[in-house]
């Protein structure tokens, strides 16, 4: 029998000598065991010997579980030895008592290490961060944070090699190996951080950790200790991973390839600005990496489309508070301004955070349009002009609480809204002409759309987890509540002119009003465990419960006192179940990297027209494999080979069968008959030096959502519909060159071919050999400036299933940091030459329609930037990072 505490040892021990009963023992230096252990825990070890010998073991069972990831060669050996072995480094003795062999933990001997921290020039290096990692398997002893004075003191209990490890914004990060003997205090000498290399006493240490690494399924973009994590934000840093680019309000990768952020594993779920103004609050300096997901696993969520890029952030919080504040101006034709704040504040086992944003920036757009009925010749030359008083808030707030070592629980709440009402106005100016020769103008129509628009979307998330070994093995669980509401408003009045300009007919007035509900709850639950290092296994479950009521009335009139048009207002509820299930198995080998995933998704839906009595609905199962494999060639080469397959659902309010009004002659029709649609993703990818790739690829999608634009005479009417096949072939390279010491290229270059078959009557096969260059200079200049000139380049590309034409865009920017780099300032200038004017063509049997966007908000401004970082404490590690399991449904808001 077992007994786990010593006192019972002792008791049971003194009883047995009280009663003189003669003990027969035998000694553990004869008596003989083998054993072999890989990453195995010392329980494991002593469960092995006891099952091959007479020995029984007592010891605190809370002390002996923390000690894991042991190593022993397999042999035969005495029990003696075979302990000394197993202890060794654990601070364990042990003692033979007849039959029992008794495990101790020593009392702990204290050795301080200190140093100081200088710069090149002698200066003194402020909040360095100190690390002490085991020289034998790099596990992390302890850590802590140079003073103002550049100083630190270390402790270890043990002695023998340790990794110090060094690093601090805007230097290399320095690796010492350093032998902790029988002194119990060791000076070390000044450590010299410098840009490129650090001396130590004579002995150069050059450490850089290389900037691209590519694993199994992802590709990770090192941005600590690289030229890149110093004077720049988490938006601008999108444009060095390779084949991503950051253009106007979007992030696309290869040219045209839609990406889903994340930071620490939780999905950001918000649209352009407020994306942008949240990735643009986040400093380069507190950025560990970016990890790039080209094909998505299954222990994603199957809706994910494109491609993921998760950020991950340096595993650091701070005792006390920190933080940071922002704030920026810009200038594009109105004035524009933006600030946030993030506080961050870390007391025992308890961290709170807080973050808080607002954004005055007025939206605009100006289209310039030709549109030519075939059958008619009737020519009609337009304008479209859009302008937004666009104003925001966002806040969130976060509380997680270490019940243990191992176990966390949290609870996050964020929200976005907007102050009063979001005012914009849409302008159309229409002439016909009887054709293209002709500068006689027939008539003219003249609608103004005035909108009033409030919108709230906010999410609580409740999370725990569980680590469950220091492999790395955890359990996570979490539940979500998602709701997003908002009321759209607008009155269109539209005026018909003669071809002299005089009014020749009765104005007509139309007032729309939406409203919008939508709730979401999510539970989900993430299992993985490390079998070893080499072995992984992860499964896990989610269930999405969405539910959308959504209302369109139509009015004659300009107000919400007009008399209402019951035959077209409408009322249309959604209600739909998600449940997933998947499981996940990796393997790595010397030179080879397995992976393979299987997701199943359940989805049941049901709409209804309150109106109409119109019924949809839908009840089925889906697969969703994955598959990858890594092979490395050496030290400089790597080929992975990637499969996925995907599946794209229809946003809800996509769904709504109503009717929105552009002005009379161009309205947008919503559609329930929607459906999911899949494709299949595979793609090679060669990597050298960690640097260099070519990526090929093809894609497959079937029954795909296009924007179908018809007419009905002269109305055009977009509506979204299943209707396109796709397939499409890309080499994708990326070529970063560092020119002098001074000046680093980096560029990307995509050839897609596409062929898109549209189901319509007659069908048609149209195919495009597409073109995209990316390119940016970045030039580290005298006086601690950055200056970066980057540019973008696309031809021959596809705007939905319609003709996207040649676009160029080039930038520039000049940044500087004051104060140790607490303070940055950075000058933007977008768009100069006024390059970017996005064209298109809509050419169908009945007519053709060309627009050109002359002008759009934020493609060309010119701005400065100020973001202030502040901290008071130490800091601690060991942050956990969570997806938010709602973060999904959430985006089909």
């Amino acid at each position: 029998m077992r007994v786990s505490t010593v006192v019972f040892l002792f008791i049971l021990i003194s009883f047995q000598v009280l009663l003189a009963v003669p003990v027969s023992s035998q000694s553990m230096r004869d008596y003989k065991v083998s054993l072999k252990l890989e990453d195995e825990s010392l329980l494991t070890g002593i469960k092995r010997i006891e099952e091959q010998s007479i020995f029984r073991f007592y010891y605190r069972k809370s002390e002996i579980k923390r000690i894991t990831d042991l190593n022993i060669a397999f042999r035969t050996r005495t029990v003696e030895n075979t302990l000394y072995e197993l202890l060794k480094n654990t601070g364990f003795s042990f003692r033979q008592i007849n039959n029992n062999i008794l495990l101790k933990k020593q009392q702990q001997v204290a050795y301080m290490l200190k140093g100081r921290i200088l710069t090149s020039d002698r200066k003194t290096v402020e909040f360095a961060t100190i690390q002490i990692n085991k020289a034998t398997n790099s596990q992390l002893i302890t850590s802590a944070l140079a003073d103002t004075a550049g100083r630190f003191n270390l402790k270890v209990y043990e002695q023998g090699d340790y990794l110090l490890k060094v690093f601090s914004p805007g230097t290399d990060s320095l690796i010492l190996k350093v032998n902790v003997g029988d002194t119990s205090s060791l000076e070390l000498p000044d450590i010299i951080l410098k840009t490129k290399s650090i001396q130590l006493n004579g002995v150069t240490i050059r450490s850089r950790t290389p900037l691209l690494r590519r694993s199994t399924d992802k590709l990770t973009l090192n941005v600590e200790g690289s030229v890149y994590e110093k004077g720049e934000d988490a938006l601008r840093l999108f444009n060095v991973i390779p084949g991503v680019r950051v253009e106007g309000k979007d992030i696309l990768f290869r040219g045209s390839e839609s990406v889903t952020v994340y930071v620490d594993n939780r999905k950001v779920m918000l649209q352009g600005d407020q994306l942008f103004a949240y990735l643009r609050s986040i400093p380069s300096e507190s950025v560990k990496s970016y990890e790039l997901r080209a094909v998505p696993g299954a222990e994603y969520d199957a809706q994910n489309g494109g491609v993921i890029i998760n950020i991950v952030l340096k595993s650091e919080y701070r005792y006390g508070l920190s933080g940071n504040v922002s704030s920026s101006y810009w200038y594009n034709g109105s004035h524009n301004r933006m600030g946030s704040t993030f506080l961050n504040y870390r007391a025992g086992k308890l961290n709170v955070q807080g973050g808080f944003n607002y954004r005055r920036a007025p939206a605009f757009y100006d289209d310039s349009i030709i549109q030519e009925f075939k059958s008619t010749g009737v020519y009609s030359p337009q304008t479209e002009k859009y302008k937004e008083d666009y104003h925001s808030i966002g806040y969130n707030i976060g509380l997680d609480y270490n019940l243990n070592l191992q176990q966390t629980i949290g609870v996050s709440y964020n929200k976005f809204s907007n102050p009063g009402d979001i005012s914009n106005l849409t302008t159309t100016n229409i002439d016909y002409l009887a054709n293209a020769h002709t500068n006689s103008i027939d008539s003219s129509l003249y609608t103004s759309k005035d909108t009033r628009f409030r919108y709230t979307n906010q999410m609580t998330n409740v999370f725990y987890r569980n680590k469950l070994d220091t492999l790395g093995s955890k359990l996570d669980a979490g539940y979500s509540y998602i709701y997003y509401g908002l009321r759209d408003p607008s009155a269109i009045e539209s005026q018909f002119l003669n071809g002299g300009g005089i009014e020749s007919h009765p104005r007509d007035s139309l007032f729309t009003d939406t409203r919008g509900k939508s709730s979401v709850h999510v539970i989900n639950i993430d299992f993985e465990k490390y079998f070893s290092k080499s072995w992984v296994l992860g499964a896990g479950g989610k269930y999405t419960n969405s539910k959308t009521d959504y209302s369109m009335d139509y009015r004659q009139g300009l107000s919400e006192q007009s008399s209402l048009d019951t035959l077209q207002s409408n009322r249309f509820l959604y209600n739909e179940h998600i449940l997933a299930f998947y499981g996940t198995l990796a393997k790595s080998f010397d030179q080879w990297d397995i992976k393979i995933g299987l997701r199943t998704e359940q989805t049941n839906y049901n709409g209804l027209s309150i109106t109409t009595g119109k019924t949809i609905g839908r009840n089925q199962w889906n697969l969703f494999p994955s598959a990858y494999v890594n092979r490395k060639i050496g030290a400089d080469h790597s080929l992975t080979l990637s499969y996925s397959r995907r599946i794209n659902r229809p946003g809800f309010r996509d769904l709504n069968p109503f009717i929105t009004y552009t002005n009379l002659n161009n309205i947008w029709e919503g559609n329930p008959d929607l459906r999911p649609y899949f494709s299949d993703n595979l793609q090679l990818e060669y990597l050298w030096k960690n640097k260099y790739s070519i990526t090929t690829g093809y894609q497959n999608t079937r029954n795909a959502i296009a924007t179908n634009v018809t007419n009905v005479g002269d109305l055009i009417i977009s509506k979204d519909e299943n209707i396109s096949d796709n397939n499409n072939v890309f080499m994708s390279v990326y070529i970063p060159l560092k020119l002098t010491n001074w000046w680093e290229f980096n560029t990307n270059a995509t050839l897609r071919y596409t062929t898109i078959d549209i189901q319509s009557t007659p069908a048609v096969h149209r195919s495009k050999l597409s073109q995209n260059v990316w390119a940016s200079s970045k030039f580290n200049l005298p006086g601690n400036y950055f200056m970066e000139i980057s540019g973008s380049f696309s031809r021959n590309s596809f705007y939905g299933i319609y003709d996207q034409f040649n676009v160029a865009k080039m930038d520039l920017s000049v940044k500087k940091s004051f104060f140790g780099d607490r303070l940055t300032a950075r000058l933007e200038l977008q768009d100069p030459f006024h390059l970017y004017k996005p064209h298109y063509e809509i050419n169908t049997p009945e007519f053709r329609r060309n627009v050109i966007r002359n002008k759009v908000d934020w493609a060309r401004y010119a701005g400065i930037w100020l973001t202030y970082n502040f901290s008071k404490g130490k800091k601690k590690n060991n942050k956990d990072n969570i997806d938010a399991g709602g973060n999904e449904a959430r985006g089909r808001l």
